[in-house]
């Protein structure tokens, strides 16, 4: 409910105000408005961000889409990988397959497969769903400037933003919690002064590839890592085949500046793309980013919750990212309802905690690793890294039952309780 001051100061208050319109403050507004909890998004951009960013969903997230209502969406958006992963090597070398991680089978007979979409187009359809009920809302060109908490509320302030200008007049907003969906440079973070501890990785800048190709007319699968010292790639639909968009994710030497990005490119193409040349591609976006592994120090402070970039950011290589702030939700949805509930409010602290020691002890304990052996796994020399490479594959090559392993890591099915005997 909103009210105007005689400052000129626009007041509201909401049960849950999340900072960040990208896909995890989007799904995870829309997944407590479900439960009968009033959201409010805050969001600084104007509208969904366009540029390629993360797209693939594993069947432990595919399990949450399907309880909010967007799994048949999703489906009729992007592509459903029912064909798991190759390693292969470039085109431009021995164009070989290394070995194949299969699509996993679930213990329980579910979802077995993944689905491959552009982030952008994800947060479309959790919109599309989450503007469909009466609590919640989503306020655009809204930048967060500060907050204050009380004790029985947040308070957050920020300003209206019109031709990228910010104006006088400030927005105050106060809810019983608030949530910081706001990226890696989280400034909701950045106000409480939560250390964002770990790395940048140097050794490459990173390219985010949007392009129509027909990959598969050349023997690619629906997932791809390619495995090469300096053209070493992922490459996976990103949409469903009716428009044909594929991703690739690559590197290119850091000391090459920005402005020339466009002058290397063609060349790495050259090298990546199968198929009798003159090459005919469609670029469709194109993203250069740094890459880091980092992790907030805390998921909690007071009422204020961290998630997905705003609490943990790694490499892109593995798919994990998203995938980690959508769990971050989840777990978050099972919690928070209770804090908010007459009955348990008095625990919210507990209950807080609960959801911050869960997801940061998965994070350090799991993700980072896996992102980081990921990563060194595509392109490392190092003798070590090799060994370990060729070991790897060797048991998905002699094994199945050890590719079935492998697959089956983000297949499990999150429980609906994680504290048994709490109450």
């Amino acid at each position: 409910m909103g009210k105007e001051g005689a400052d000129a100061m626009v007041y509201e208050n909401h049960d849950v105000i999340i900072v960040g319109g990208g896909p995890v403050g989007l799904f995870c507004g829309l997944v407590l408005a479900q439960k009968g909890i009033d959201v409010l998004v805050l969001e600084a951009e104007a509208d969904i961000v366009p540029s390629p960013r993360a797209l693939m969903y594993f069947p432990i997230v595919l399990h949450e889409f399907t309880k909010a209502g967007i799994l048949d969406d999703v489906l009729a958006a992007g592509y459903k990988n029912q064909s798991g992963l190759t390693f292969r090597t470039p085109a431009s070398g021995t164009n070989e397959i290394l070995a194949q991680i299969p699509p996993g089978k679930p213990a329980d007979g579910s979802i077995d497969y993944g689905v491959q979409l552009g982030q952008p187009a994800l947060c479309a359809i959790v919109r599309k769903h989450a503007l469909l009920l009466p609590n919640f809302s989503i306020s655009y060109l809204t930048r967060f400037c500060s907050l204050q908490e009380t004790d029985d509320e947040v308070e957050v302030r920020a300003i209206c933003i019109s031709d990228g200008i910010e104006q006088e007049k400030e927005r105050r907003y106060s809810a019983r919690f608030a949530i910081a969906c706001d990226g890696a440079s989280s400034p909701v973070r950045k106000s409480l002064n939560i250390p964002f501890s770990g790395y940048t990785w140097r050794d490459w800048r990173f390219l985010a590839i949007n392009i129509r190709y027909d990959f598969s007319a050349h023997g690619y699968g629906a997932a791809n890592h390619i495995i090469d010292p300096e053209d070493w790639a992922v490459i996976v639909r990103a949409s469903n085949e009716e428009e044909g968009l594929w991703r690739i994710a690559t590197g290119i030497r850091p000391d090459i500046p920005v402005e020339e990005i466009g002058q290397w490119l063609p060349q790495k193409l050259e090298r990546l793309l199968p198929g009798p040349r003159p090459l005919a591609y469609e670029l469709a976006a194109v993203n250069p980013y740094w890459a880091h592994e980092k992790v907030a120090g805390r998921y909690v402070q007071g009422r204020v919750v961290l998630c997905g970039d705003a609490a943990h950011i790694n490499n892109p290589l593995t798919a994990l990212g998203l995938t980690t702030g959508l769990v971050d939700v989840a777990v978050l949805s099972r919690l928070l309802p209770r804090a908010l509930s007459p009955t348990h409010s008095h625990r919210w602290p507990q209950l807080l905690d609960r959801y911050a020691h869960l997801r940061r002890s998965d994070f350090v304990g799991n993700v980072q690793k896996q992102a980081l052996e990921g990563k060194l796994r595509m392109h490392s020399t190092d003798k070590k890294v090799v060994a370990q490479r060729e070991d790897f594959f060797n048991m998905l090559n002699k094994s199945p039952g050890f590719g079935m392993f492998v697959a089956s890591t983000m297949m499990e099915t999150l429980p609906e309780e994680f504290e048994m005997g709490f109450w």
